[in-house]
């Protein structure tokens, strides 16, 4: 918890770097690029962020590696982060500046959980809906959840709504054990 108010700070404040110096297009393409190395590469994202190495020949092997490969700003950044012994906050760091991204465009991210693997048909129609209620861009991820038993769960922002039938049940469930103690 702790760790996510703090890469959250360091998120903001790149953000708000990005758009002082209207590079937030570039700095978001390479950190997104880095971002997903890192998933791909667990080794190296220890090796960033706990790895064996000194502040000073990690920033001399960042260098070495991402200068002229990085924008600029985003180098700058990670040399801070290493600086500060912050880099072990890069992935979530970069999850967070991902979505403070959509936010300062105006997308909404939505969370569909859904107990069977949706067809392309589904998904289309339930995006549909969702695009012409919310009426702004939206990014979706799609989970599959086998104890929802049917249906699905919706979590737009902290709003979540649940059309699962492991909940309909549990609610008749409660609603029909008050009745008959009553």
């Amino acid at each position: 918890m702790r760790n996510t108010v703090i890469a959250r700070r360091y998120a903001r404040a790149l953000l708000g770097l990005a758009l002082d110096q209207q590079a937030l297009a570039p700095v978001r393409a390479d950190l997104r690029e880095l971002h997903g190395l890192l998933r791909a590469s667990p080794e190296l994202a220890w090796l960033l962020g706990r790895g064996p190495l000194s502040v000073e020949v990690r920033a001399t092997q960042l260098k070495q590696l991402l200068e002229g490969r990085l924008h600029p700003l985003a180098l700058r950044f990670l040399l801070f982060l290493n600086a500060r012994r912050r880099l072990v906050l890069l992935g979530t760091l970069l999850t967070i500046f991902e979505e403070l991204c959509d936010q300062q465009d105006g997308v909404v991210r939505v969370q569909i959980t859904a107990a069977h693997e949706l067809s392309a048909a589904q998904l289309a129609a339930l995006q549909g809906k969702l695009a012409a209620r919310l009426q702004r861009p939206m990014k979706t991820q799609v989970t599959v959840d086998a104890k929802l038993l049917g249906g699905f769960t919706l979590q737009v922002g902290d709003d979540v709504q649940d059309f699962s039938l492991a909940t309909q049940l549990a609610l008749l469930r409660q609603q029909w054990l008050g009745t008959t103690l009553n």
